[in-house]
């Protein structure tokens, strides 16, 4: 059997948590995770005191304030993931397991739908990766082109000027790293939630393929005996989704507020500034904030659809020419199969692209009557 660090589908992400102790940690380097973690802890902190000085001027202290909130939003998920460990290992132990029994069938179709989810999650955690860094980068670097002197994330010491020198220029070599930091603690959930819906969907999938293959068979012990293995298998698909469920649904019911209310204020500050320069790195911002909600809505779509259609292939299993303990059996198991596989918001809104669509109505909604009561 693999390692876990070993399956393409989530080898880049786990390996980075690996080696920083987030999961998998070991007296040897239990350290790094308290290093990675306490710097940006500090780092919102400081945001936080110069996020109160900033209260008179609101482009500044709505831009600032999308800076704390996405680096308190980073530490939310690393925190929620250290705090989760036991939970998050043991959901990577049945994915492993999941994922081998998949292979030892050696079919070449339900491989094929392995390997596209693999390649599929790979390609979204390399993007993820090098678009955070590069957002990240601009950040740090569009600092050095403002006619004064300020930090990239806006940080402050209580009875302490932080644009004098060398306060400023300690204090800014400080945030060199932060582009590789904050892309390796913001981007792996992403990634990773990516991952985990693209497993679900290809198990989904793969459950479709062998319903259909129920047909080919010729006697009505063979059917018998393949529509038991789907029922198994379908039952391993419902634990699997029920426990991804259980990590991530609190989260992206947090992280649903947080973002619902970022992209309202970005779309409010537009209308205070005047800079070109400014509204590029807003729109910037907001385009951010949506491809993370897409890619989370979209994901979790998958899964709704592809429940769906294995309800379709049980309906479509030629029932009518089997015995009756088949019918009987088929029977219960399309009544399973009736209960649509869901990622919920916070345990109570199933995470669909209409809730993503509903989510963005609510952050418009919010922003003109900002708009309206500004302008009277």
């Amino acid at each position: 059997m693999p390692r876990i660090e070993e399956i393409a589908l989530v080898n880049i992400n786990i390996r980075i948590w690996k080696y920083l102790a987030i999961l998998y940690p070991n007296g040897e380097n239990n350290w790094r995770k308290y290093a990675f973690v306490l710097p940006v802890c500090l780092m919102n902190v400081l945001q936080f005191i110069y996020l109160q000085r900033m209260w008179g001027d609101p482009p500044a202290f709505i831009l600032n304030a999308f800076f704390f909130s996405a680096i308190f939003n980073a530490l939310m998920r690393t925190l929620l993931v250290i705090a989760k460990r036991v939970q998050f290992e043991a959901f990577l132990g049945e994915l492993q397991r999941l994922y081998e029994v998949i292979w030892a069938t050696e079919d070449s179709i339900c491989c094929g739908i392995l390997q596209r989810a693999e390649r599929e999650a790979r390609d979204i955690a390399i993007f993820n990766l090098c678009a955070s860094f590069l957002d990240i980068t601009g950040a740090v670097v569009f600092s050095l082109f403002s006619r004064d002197r300020v930090h990239p994330f806006g940080i402050a010491l209580p009875q302490v000027d932080m644009t004098r020198s060398p306060v400023y220029e300690i204090f800014y070599i400080l945030e060199i790293p932060t582009p590789v930091v904050l892309s390796i603690m913001y981007m792996p959930f992403v990634s990773l939630f990516a991952a985990f819906a693209l497993f679900g969907r290809a198990m989904l999938q793969i459950l479709s393929h062998k319903l259909s293959r129920i047909k080919d068979l010729r006697t009505s012990q063979e059917r018998y005996q393949m529509l038991i293995r789907c029922i198994d298998f379908h039952l391993h698909v419902v634990n699997y989704v029920r426990m991804f469920n259980e990590l991530v649904t609190f989260i992206v019911g947090a992280e649903a507020i947080i973002f619902g209310s970022i992209i309202c204020s970005l779309l409010f500050c537009l209308n205070l500034i005047h800079s070109s320069t400014q509204m590029i790195s807003v729109i910037m911002y907001i385009f951010t904030m949506l491809y993370v909600l897409f890619t989370y809505y979209n994901r979790a779509q998958d899964l709704v659809v592809e429940s769906n259609h294995v309800s379709e292939a049980v309906y479509e299993v030629p029932w009518y020419e089997c015995d009756i303990h088949f019918r009987k059996t088929l029977l219960i198991f399309l009544m399973q199969t009736q209960r649509t596989l869901v990622i919920k918001v916070g345990n109570v809104y199933p995470m669909t692209l209409a809730m993503f669509q509903s989510l963005l109505n609510a952050s418009y909604s919010y922003f003109t009557m900002l708009r309206g009561v500004t302008n009277k």
